[in-house]
């Protein structure tokens, strides 16, 4: 391995240059001129066979390797598909559940509740069903809680007042759309018709999309098959994209139970990826403002302090000079890069 060692790399493939960002400091380090040529072919390669395009921006673009952030100055050339992600982390939980440690700390929590039920000091709020899913149940409540929110919202019918959801009505929940666009979790009123969409609280805007991803993850938190999580991205691919599956979700009217399992699965992953996807581009944002300093300053190192036929040499030598061509992504889904 050529490039130095670090969370977060930058280059630049058409001028030749190359940066180790320090995870701390932020600071961006020029790699020595004679040190980037081997270096930058090997990012490329990683790049175009390996690489998972998260966020760009007009300048920069952010792909992601198995323990890399690469920062790669220019256009990469490929489609953004960040569900990738969720997909690991979902098989990862259920991995997680299936294993014998999960199943041994359950089981020690739940005898602890029920020690606690016997001599009167047992937490209310814990509700374990020993006849269906005990262990979901337990890692569930020692993960969430037991709500999902607090706040005060009221029923436009009847009046009365929400004032926390509980996450074991979080099946029952609706995610709706305001009259502007924005997302809304309505919970069913018990004091009016608790199956009537229409009959409400409503609560709004990003506190929803909050709310929305805890419910699913709490319902989710067994994980999912390979199998399952490829339905899920399949449905999400054939909608168009992340944000028309979340939309058509919505349309549907439907309470999260209703959509059944590899539904709320493409919703987690649709919901998840728009958030991580401003935080990507919002971070892809600020890295744009510190190349363009570190720029500068790499200008200036590279064509008035080295002299001219070393700088030439290493412009010949560059990979995008070279013909390097990019490759478009392998098609099969959650394809794992380190394979």
């Amino acid at each position: 391995m050529h490039f130095p060692v670090g969370r977060r790399i930058a280059y630049d493939p058409e001028k030749g240059r190359l940066w180790a960002v320090c995870d701390r400091c932020h600071r961006w380090t020029l790699w020595p001129l004679e040190d980037r040529h081997e270096a930058l072919y090997e990012l490329e390669r990683a790049a175009r066979d390996h690489a998972k395009p998260v966020a760009h921006t007009e300048n920069i673009t952010l792909l992601q390797l198995p323990h890399v952030l690469l920062v790669r100055v220019g256009n990469a050339g490929l489609a953004e598909q960040a569900w990738w992600r969720y997909g690991k982390e979902l098989q990862n939980r259920k991995r997680s559940f299936d294993s014998p440690t999960s199943r041994l700390t359950a089981y020690t929590f739940g005898a602890m509740h029920l020690v606690g039920e016997v001599i009167g000091l047992a937490d209310p709020d814990v509700d374990i069903t020993w006849d269906d899913t005990p262990i979901a149940d337990i890692l569930r409540w020692r993960r969430f809680g037991w709500a999902a929110w607090y706040g005060r919202v009221k029923c436009p019918f009847c009046e009365s007042s929400l004032r926390a959801l509980r996450y074991d009505m979080s099946w029952w929940v609706y995610p709706l759309t305001s009259p502007d666009g924005r997302l809304q979790v309505g919970v069913p009123c018990q004091r009016c018709d608790p199956w009537t969409p229409a009959h409400v609280y409503t609560i709004d805007g990003r506190e929803a999309e909050l709310v929305l991803r805890r419910c699913l993850a709490y319902q989710n938190i067994t994980g999912a098959t390979e199998r399952t999580v490829k339905d899920a991205a399949r449905a999400i691919e054939e909608a168009g994209s992340a944000g028309d599956y979340a939309l058509d979700s919505i349309e549907r009217r439907e309470c999260l139970w209703k959509m059944g399992r590899t539904r709320t699965i493409a919703l987690e992953i649709a919901v998840s990826e728009g958030y991580e996807k401003r935080m990507l581009s919002m971070e892809a944002r600020a890295l744009e403002f510190l190349w363009k300093q570190e720029e500068e300053l790499a200008r200036i190192i590279d064509e008035d302090l080295t002299p001219r036929h070393q700088l030439a040499d290493h412009l010949r030598r560059l990979p995008i000079r070279l013909g390097a061509r990019r490759r478009p992504p392998r098609p099969e889904l959650l394809s794992d890069p380190t394979s």
